[in-house]
């Protein structure tokens, strides 16, 4: 036989082997089963507030009285916390819709604030560890602050005004550890 003919069998029969082997493709394989299990949420909820008397003014109730420099509003509200579920951290926040509305120059020397606690201690406002019945306290402040020298809300016949819309307390779920 010639070498081309020879060459020529050699890579038919190598092509061959080539084809043949491409469809014998082995492997092992297994499986096992794990148990499944229940799954039950929990829940968080806050109960109607109890906000006691109102809006104080330096602690006597807030009505009509016309506020001056130095002055503070305060409104101390409770919730009680109706919760289920292990590990529950949960952030606070108040909105106050659109905040202050009314006289620009009133509003811009009116310094409002918000502390928080958790069964009568103070807490921050992220990732607080909370419980069933947990007694949350908000106090809300508006600040006239007195001492500093600005006389544009001193104006003749008085009667600048600012609004405080309704307030919404929110109490959120959240989870430092970054599980999702």
């Amino acid at each position: 036989m010639n070498k081309t003919t020879k060459g020529s069998l050699a890579a038919g029969a190598a092509a061959v082997l080539l084809l043949g082997g491409a469809g014998s493709l082995a492997y092992w394989t297994d499986n096992a089963t794990v148990d499944g299990t229940s799954i039950t949420s929990g829940y968080m909820k806050l109960t109607d507030p109890d906000c006691g008397d109102g809006w104080l003014l330096e602690g006597v109730a807030y009505t009509d009285q016309l506020l001056v420099p130095g002055d503070t509003l305060t409104k101390s509200c409770t919730f009680v916390l109706n919760a289920e579920g292990d590990n529950l951290l949960a952030d606070f926040d108040v909105d106050a819709g659109d905040e202050l509305t009314g006289d620009q120059v009133l509003l811009d020397e009116l310094v409002p604030d918000v502390a928080y606690t958790v069964n009568g201690g103070t807490v921050g406002t992220s990732d607080v560890a909370v419980a069933n019945a947990d007694v949350i306290g908000v106090d809300l402040e508006i600040d006239w602050p007195y001492g500093v020298e600005d006389n544009d809300s001193n104006v003749d016949g008085g009667g600048l005004t600012a609004t405080l819309d309704q307030i919404v307390f929110t109490v959120t779920q959240s989870n430092s550890t970054g599980n999702n």
